[in-house]
């Protein structure tokens, strides 16, 4: 949507709003080839901005000005109905709306940022990925995860980003553990109080988890099978992990849980670390520490994360590039919740 402003009586102005494009169906092979062109232009300008459409269900929407502050240019918006798609374009300042999703497929593009839930999140990325753009996924769902390996596996071969926005991933905090559990010695057990709960909450604890701890054996989402009931009087232990590493860990999750807020407790043989927040407490023989950790942008800076990696990417063409979490963490991370929602049928333990 373009701005402009316009005289009115009195020698005031007022900004006049022109409706987006509503673009049809095109030849995709012009398409490919201006993205071929787009890639030899940015050799000589290297600061080019990478031109990426938004597929939304309309849930969220900052999502648009959080892309953009990230250095993409959105350049189009896909909705559910064409009436939508001009709607919601004009709210997100977005030049373009698409008829339906081979419209966007055959515009001139690089990306997709894709907010929408499975199975349409999942459709989406394979058919974009074969369009050849590159695919960040805004939320850590999936409906089908064979499919989402497949879409992996072909943009891996077509050396395009598939990119999942995780909050833990921008998290400094969580690198900092990361860098520091050698340091810890054997890990034996990670506690976490005031998860974020629902499955996007447990994506993200699954996924420091796995960074932290190794690969996950075995799962628990049953209260009667839990290794330890509760981690303080009001916190039930909803949610068990068993590392390939021998580590345990006791999630608590609320309702009004966040990841900056929990308290996560990771325990060694040779000392422990505590985190909350941007605070990181360090206890070893050589004493403790308390350290301040760099803060994060405040709205969604996971999101704001993965549109780097696809910034990076885009302009430097090279895949390896990407730092955060790809559809490869994401198929881990969704075994992982299957075998959750498995285990809360069964009241038991199960393996994966």
């Amino acid at each position: 949507m373009n701005n402009a402003p316009g005289p009115r009586a009195g020698g005031h102005y007022r900004y006049v709003t022109t409706v987006p494009e509503l673009v049809a169906q095109r030849d995709p092979t012009g398409a490919r080839e201006w993205r071929e062109r787009r890639r030899d232009t940015r050799r000589l300008l290297p600061d080019l901005p990478g031109a990426m459409a938004l597929a939304t269900d309309g849930s969220d929407r900052t999502t648009a000005p959080v892309l953009r502050d990230a250095g993409v240019d959105v350049v189009g918006l896909l909705a559910p109905e064409p009436l939508e798609s001009l709607a919601w374009a004009a709210e997100a300042e977005a030049p373009r709306a698409y008829a339906d999703l081979v419209a966007m497929l055959s515009d001139e593009i690089e990306a997709v940022c894709i907010e929408m839930g499975p199975p349409g999140s999942d459709v989406i990325a394979r058919r974009s990925v074969e369009a050849g753009l590159h695919v960040l996924l805004a939320r850590p769902t999936t409906a089908d995860p064979e499919s989402l390996r497949v879409v992996a596996d072909l943009a891996e071969e077509s050396d395009l980003a598939h990119v999942v926005a995780m909050d833990g991933r921008a998290w400094p905090a969580a690198w900092h553990v990361q860098a520091s559990m050698a340091a810890l010695g054997r890990i034996t057990q990670v506690t976490v109080l005031g998860a974020p709960a629902g499955q996007s909450g447990r994506a993200e604890i699954v996924d420091l988890v796995v960074r932290w701890c190794g690969e996950v054996l075995a799962v628990c989402a049953s209260p009667d099978a839990m290794p330890a009931a509760r981690l303080t009087a009001d916190a039930p232990v909803t949610f068990a992990l068993l590392s390939a590493s021998g580590a345990t860990a006791l999630i608590n999750e609320r309702p009004d849980g966040r990841l900056e807020t929990a308290t996560i407790t990771i325990c060694g043989t040779g000392g422990r670390m505590v985190v909350q927040g941007r605070r990181v407490l360090r206890q070893d023989a050589d004493g403790t520490r308390d350290l301040l950790m760099r803060a994060v942008p405040g709205v969604r800076p996971g999101l704001i994360e993965a549109t780097y990696d696809v910034v990076r990417v885009t302009e430097l063409g090279d895949p390896a590039l990407v730092r955060g979490a790809t559809f490869y963490d994401l198929l881990t991370i969704a075994r992982v919740l299957a075998a959750a929602d498995a285990s809360a049928e069964d009241s038991g333990w199960v393996e994966l």
